[in-house]
């Protein structure tokens, strides 16, 4: 039996056109349909149908084959959209409202969908950025400790630093996002790619670091902006892939930071 909060959810998902629009599909075709074929038929912009397949989270699937197709509750909604049409857009209504925009904005989780659509693009962006973190850290003498940056002059421990912070944000958000599922244990891989790539704004940080040691101010400011950017775009991917609310991702993306960041620390000085 749907609960009232599922059927809140649906009648919210259907108050958009576009959303409609990729439900009826779907129902009119129980076999699923590739992107290539939604892009066809509905005539949106890429990143417009990640958008929404994404909003459409409990009701549309991707099978084995890469086929998009309606989950259980997917199939429920494409009913109710059937019979009553008119209602559902007047209870709903029919546009995004600003709240959705600027979320999907800030916490961009269409725009990983988009990127995992396209293959090995993501692992293959993923090692670069952590490739290049590692060099930019061993080639500066920059020792990273997740949300603060030092300096050394021990080789191995400025060219790891990076790959600790990726692997100790990473790995410790999932687990506690994912809170025992078992079953979300498959998407970590994914994650691991995902939380790789959003590391690219500190990537260009460590990068740059030795250009903004003489300017105090504009080293602070740039390192705010970079590290809030990561942020936001590792909260995003958590979010998608430990299948949690963007804001317990946010809060569990901050928590571990900050715990990682202390954390950290202590486990370099008690190196011999």
């Amino acid at each position: 039996m749907i609960s009232e909060a599922d059927l809140f959810k649906i009648y919210q998902a259907l108050g958009n056109p576009h959303r409609r629009g990729i439900i009826m599909l779907l129902g009119e075709n129980p076999e699923g349909l590739t992107f290539s074929e939604l892009r066809r038929r509905l005539n949106l912009s890429v990143g417009t149908i990640y958008y929404n397949l994404d909003q459409l989270e409990d009701l549309v699937c991707q099978k084995s084959d890469r086929r998009y197709a309606l989950t259980e509750k997917g199939l429920l909604a494409y009913e109710m959209l059937k019979s009553n049409i008119e209602m559902i857009k007047n209870k709903a209504g029919g546009s995004i409202s600003t709240a959705s925009r600027l979320q999907a904005l800030l916490f961009p989780r269409w725009f990983f969908m988009l990127l995992e659509s396209r293959g090995k693009l993501m692992p293959l962006l993923a090692l670069a950025v952590l490739l290049a973190g590692s060099l930019s850290c061993w080639y500066n003498g920059v020792l990273l400790g997740v949300t603060w940056v030092g300096s050394t002059s021990v080789t191995f421990l400025s060219s790891s630093s990076f790959i600790w912070s990726w692997l100790a944000v990473a790995l410790t958000s999932f687990m506690l996002a994912s809170a025992g599922a078992k079953e979300k244990l498959r998407r970590l891989p994914r994650y691991l790619a995902e939380a790789g790539f959003s590391m690219f704004p500190i990537a260009i940080f460590v990068a740059i670091e030795p250009l903004l040691r003489v300017a105090v101010v504009a080293r602070a400011a740039a390192q705010v902006v970079l590290w809030l950017l990561a942020i936001m775009l590792t909260s995003s991917a958590l979010s998608r892939s430990a299948q949690c609310r963007i804001e317990v991702a946010l809060l569990i993306t901050i928590l571990v930071m900050f715990v990682a960041s202390i954390a950290i620390p202590q486990l370099v000085a008690a190196l011999p």
